[in-house]
């Protein structure tokens, strides 16, 4: 049952505009990059609640491009945030399933400008721009997915790496 209320949450949320966060959207650790700009490329694969990305080493200032593949049964995000931009987005998503599990409607689901959502079987990509932040991780917010491992530290390292 909580999957199909994860799942109908999630599709929800992919079908908002963009503008759903608002303009003043804290994002901790950047913004979203400009494809043209982005020095590498990192693929991922999300599997059931673990993703092939243990850890990220990146630079202040690098634009990255993310390929993000789901290979698991359960849709999953890949959002880049601090620890509690994750904490708070959890508990909201937390809140969506209980609501709808209580029959409510809901009406506020998010655009990931910090990342992406992906359906099973599908892949989705997005780009970052990084700004050096404290506790930055990239994680998955889906109630049960963060919890059972489904996140990993992004560390800030010196141009040269």
């Amino acid at each position: 049952m909580l999957r199909h209320l994860a799942v109908g949450a999630l599709a929800l949320a992919a079908a908002m505009p963009a503008s759903a966060h608002g303009p003043g959207h804290p994002m901790g650790g950047g913004k979203p990059g400009d494809a043209a700009r982005a020095t590498r490329t990192i693929e991922v694969v999300a599997t059931d609640n673990a993703f092939s990305l243990k850890a990220l080493p990146v630079t202040d200032g690098e634009t990255v491009r993310f390929v993000i593949r789901n290979d698991g049964v359960d849709p999953h995000e890949f959002l880049i945030g601090t620890a509690a931009e994750h904490a708070e987005h959890l508990k909201m998503m937390k809140a969506m399933i209980e609501q709808q599990k209580r029959g409510g409607h809901v009406t506020a689901m998010p655009h990931h400008d910090n990342g992406v959502t992906v359906r099973p079987g599908e892949t989705a990509t997005f780009v970052w721009t990084f700004a050096r932040a404290a506790d930055l991780q990239f994680a998955c917010d889906i109630p049960g997915h963060y919890e059972d491992g489904m996140h990993g530290p992004i560390t800030f390292t010196s141009a040269g790496r």
